[in-house]
């Protein structure tokens, strides 16, 4: 209990938190990273092109190793339609690994609602169908900032 307490604090005195994007479309990520920067507490780490490309990263892997360079995120927004491991791959093996407190947001052109609850349950956190206005995708991100800020998001939603 003292350790769950420890991290909840810590994690309400974290002034940024980190987010990694997954999505093979260029423009989409120069999107987000855009709404990202006008975020008071969110800094945006970069992004990966697909689902192989995250594992290493999140594994450390190769050109990944230095994680001064390369944190883990506190949030991963996550494409789903991607080459070579897609989305729900992508979910699937981390519920296998040791990022219980990593916020993972499925943002996809799909709103197919079997898509939606197949995401949910392979563990996503939220899902939002990707947005074109540039205001729609600002309260997008400054949901996702609110939810992070939670002491514990994770346990509380």
């Amino acid at each position: 209990m003292k350790l769950e307490y420890t991290f909840a604090v810590a994690r309400l005195a974290k002034e940024k938190y980190l987010v990694l994007m997954v999505d093979d479309s260029e423009d989409d990520c120069l999107l987000i990273k855009m709404a990202v920067s006008k975020a008071q507490r969110l800094s945006f780490i970069g992004s990966v092109s697909d689902g192989e490309e995250v594992v290493s990263y999140l594994n450390g892997e190769g050109k990944y190793a230095d994680r001064e360079k390369f944190p883990v995120p506190d949030m991963l927004l996550l494409d789903l339609m991607m080459p070579r491991k897609n989305g729900f791959e992508v979910l699937e093996w981390l519920r296998q690994q040791p990022f219980d407190d990593m916020v993972v947001v499925v943002l996809s052109g799909s709103d197919q609602v079997q898509d939606v609850k197949k995401a949910i349950a392979l563990g996503a956190d939220h899902y939002h169908t990707k947005e074109g206005s540039t205001e729609k995708r600002m309260d997008l991100i400054r949901a996702l900032e609110e939810y992070l800020g939670r002491s514990n998001p994770k346990k509380s939603s």
